[in-house]
């Protein structure tokens, strides 16, 4: 028999235990520590209460993880990650943990929740449209190592009157045409410890914003940088500088022989962005749908 509990009443090695045991032999090394696992429920923002753990007789075989943000009044969660033991798979647990969490999120006054899978993962996807969920966008993870020799930025119009200032992710997201449907990883509250920038026009007015994290090693070395969100001002003319603009603030010269990432890019809503990147030299490193429900 099967019971479901919340996390609240498990231990935390309980928990690690069902997310490594659940994420086995998946198509990333998800495995996890009870101090990395911690770590990253607080940094997403992910909630114990909103943490379900399947019970077969005492061994855990199953977790699902929600955490929730209100975004313009609406509260939306989103789903960071649902496993199940290899030999528990095909059994209906993956299914009984999906209805628990939705009827646990509906009680917290949860309008849409949010999720991203791997695309080759078909029977994870074919589960979630079983549950409601819908494909809203596809998503790119692209990677850029190393050095690139002859990159040239499109140079802005000498008419133009654009300024770049420094800010920190929590600015964009207080913009009138911040992308908050976005995936859950790559919004400003996931990245509250990042840099930004935003672009403004001759008369101050936003037109456009990035933030991303810069890493640095022992030595002080900038070893790699990940962009979040680069986007402009809808249907703005001058998009393409303007992204270009960005991105030459965000990563330099692309000189430096270091590592360059931008998780979950929608292919859709950032269109734009993305196209702009597999020109400069990004390549796709591995590809998720963004799914969504309503309740």
């Amino acid at each position: 028999m099967i019971r479901i509990e919340k996390m609240t009443s498990c231990t935390i090695d309980e928990a690690v235990q069902a997310w490594n045991d659940g994420f086995e032999g998946y198509y990333f090394n998800m495995a996890t520590t009870p101090d990395v696992f911690v770590k990253r429920m607080v940094a997403e923002d992910l909630l114990p209460s909103l943490t379900l753990i399947a019970f077969d007789g005492n061994q855990p075989v199953g977790i699902i993880m929600h955490g929730i943000r209100t975004v313009q009044g609406q509260k939306i969660a989103w789903n960071g990650g649902t496993g199940v033991a290899q030999s528990m798979r095909g059994k209906g647990v993956g299914k009984k943990l999906i209805s628990a969490a939705l009827d646990l999120l509906k009680g917290e006054g949860v309008e849409k929740v949010t999720l991203e899978a791997v695309s080759k993962n078909e029977g994870a996807i074919s589960l979630y449209k079983k549950a409601g969920f819908e494909i809203v966008d596809e998503l790119e993870y692209l990677t850029l190592k190393g050095s690139l020799n002859g990159y040239t930025p499109l140079s802005i119009p000498a008419s133009a009157d654009y300024h770049i200032e420094a800010a920190f992710p929590v600015h964009a997201g207080q913009l009138q045409f911040y992308r908050a449907s976005h995936p859950w990883q790559t919004q400003w509250q996931s990245v509250k410890d990042g840099e930004a920038v935003i672009v403004r026009s001759g008369m101050g007015d936003p037109v456009g914003y990035a933030y991303y994290r810069r890493s640095f090693n022992t030595d002080g070395e900038h070893t790699s940088t990940t962009l979040y969100q680069c986007e402009v001002f809808p249907d703005h003319p001058d998009s393409k500088y303007l992204i270009h603009m960005m991105l030459s603030h965000v990563f330099g010269k692309f000189t430096d022989n270091m590592n360059r990432t931008v998780p979950n890019l929608p292919k859709h809503a950032s269109a734009v962005t993305g196209k702009i990147l597999k020109q400069i030299g990004f390549t796709v490193y591995a590809e998720q749908v963004q799914m969504s429900r309503q309740l």
